[in-house]
């Protein structure tokens, strides 16, 4: 065989894993967890729903709560992670993609179940922010720390206090349980209110002369 010829996969000892099994036991875990809570979910009801034996489940997960962990952290797998364009763009982004998740997705009806159990369960609270807020956390802290390491944001930015000024406000709307309609347009309405305060000093007239079609006041 020459270094040029394509070599298949190599195919592990065993039974091979059905990724459509593992997708069911995920959605069926989720939705379990949502509508019920950890202390009402089963092994046992995760494999009905699903249309799963018992020990399809057990050959993947060792137990009820690393089931459960592991399909909480999927919730993360749609999460738009750019690696290019501009911060503001790219904050944006993040931004219409949590407001997209109202309190009647499933990421919405978790996410109320969750914070009682940072009362309730910590332990288990502090599972699901380590697995699933904190990488998001990271990624918008990565993407403020480009911004102001190519001169988009201002040098003095506290950071951490940046995060959350960009998350808090579009969680409160999603999690509003009804007292405040939606607002499509909430992410561009607050990028406007928070851009000039996370922008170096300058920059935003030196993007808007950049514009096409824009006239240079002189």
């Amino acid at each position: 065989m020459t270094s040029n010829e394509a070599v298949g996969p190599v195919r592990r000892p065993g039974r091979p894993r059905d990724e459509r099994a593992d997708r069911a036991i995920v959605d069926a875990t989720l939705e379990l967890f949502a509508a019920e809570g950890y202390s009402a979910l089963s092994v046992e009801s995760v494999a009905s729903k699903a249309e799963v034996s018992k020990a399809t489940i057990y050959r993947r997960w060792p137990g009820k709560r690393e089931l459960i962990l592991d399909a909480l952290a999927t919730l993360n797998d749609d999460f738009p992670s750019l690696a290019s364009g501009s911060t503001r763009e790219r904050l944006l982004i993040t931004m219409r993609h949590m407001a997209n998740r109202d309190s009647g997705s499933l990421a919405g009806r978790i996410m109320p179940r969750m914070m009682v159990y940072s009362v309730s369960q910590p332990d288990l609270y502090a599972e699901y922010f380590d697995r699933v807020i904190m990488p998001r956390r990271l990624y918008l802290q990565a993407v403020l720390r480009e911004g102001i390491g190519n001169g988009e944001l201002r040098a003095d930015l506290d950071i951490e206090t940046a995060t959350m000024s960009i998350v808090g406000p579009v969680l409160l709307q999603v999690h509003s349980l009804g007292r405040r309609p939606p607002s499509a347009d909430l992410p561009e309405r607050l990028m406007e209110i928070l851009w000039p305060g996370l922008a170096a000093p300058g920059w935003e007239d030196a993007e808007k002369s950049e514009k096409p079609g824009q006239l240079n006041p002189q």
